[in-house]
């Protein structure tokens, strides 16, 4: 029987945008050459919505993330990617994937975790599924080209898998998604005082979009203090924390697929 999953742990997120984004940035004493740097891409199938400049991302809408992330100094004939199907928000779920999963030898993970945004900090339960695979860098290119259909090659079984259990999605749904990227990533890990935990610090910029996300993970039970404490060591960097929320991914998403000149 399907139903709604319950997560142990939490990712507490504090993010900023724009120029709120860059200040935050100085403020950290961020630099690149210290963080990692990825490179990020997504796929969907991106068409007009309901308005003249209206962007429709139908994946994104049924709470589907489908996301490659390949690192910058990787040119290799075979390359190292991390791919991860999330669902966001979870939906009720078959018994198979109502808990976390771990799978070594084969190297993929799967996860229930709460996604907690500040100011707010309401919960959203997400479900994620990673692979990190060595692919041939045809294949990366492939699917990250114009054509459609060539997405599969890069996903792995327990991709396909936890897509068909899900949420009902087959090989033929994901025929006509388009590779939407890049995205400029760098993330950078940093002990703070008052914190007990590592703090992740993540960039994402495109275009004339910047991202910047403070977050630090946690159990569900203690993810109402942990924002208060990541929000008040953010003052303490005279770093203040925004009034209002942005959603990264569907912000980023909507101006890739306005670049496709739909």
């Amino acid at each position: 029987m399907t139903r709604i999953p319950s997560a142990k742990a939490a990712e507490i997120k504090i993010s900023f945008s724009g120029d709120e984004a860059r200040k935050a940035a100085l403020a950290l004493g961020l630099k690149d050459g210290e963080g990692h740097s990825r490179t990020i891409h997504f796929w969907d199938s991106p068409g007009k919505g309901g308005g003249d400049d209206a962007i429709s991302l139908p994946f994104l809408d049924r709470g589907v993330i489908i996301r490659l992330r390949l690192d910058d100094e990787d040119h290799g004939s075979k390359r190292k990617a991390d791919v991860t199907v999330k669902l966001r928000p979870c939906p009720p779920l078959p018994p198979e994937w109502q808990e976390d999963l771990k799978d070594e030898d084969e190297d993929w993970e799967f996860t229930i975790e709460e996604d907690r945004t500040g100011p707010a900090f309401t919960p959203v339960l997400s479900a994620s599924l990673r692979a990190d695979r060595k692919v041939e860098a045809k294949i990366i290119e492939s699917a990250l080209g114009p054509g459609h259909g060539a997405l599969d090659d890069l996903l792995a079984k327990p991709h396909r898998d936890f897509l068909e259990d899900a949420v009902g999605l087959k090989r033929g749904d994901l025929a006509d998604l388009r590779a939407l990227g890049p995205v400029h990533a760098v993330k950078w890990k940093q002990e703070w005082d008052g914190l007990p935990d590592p703090v992740a610090i993540e960039e994402w910029t495109t275009g004339t979009l910047r991202f910047l996300e403070v977050s630090v993970r946690t159990s569900t039970a203690e993810a109402a203090e942990a924002g208060q404490l990541l929000a008040r060591a953010l003052r303490k960097r005279d770093v203040e924390p925004p009034r209002s929320g942005e959603t990264k991914t569907r912000a980023v998403l909507t101006a890739l697929a306005a670049d496709l000149g739909l």
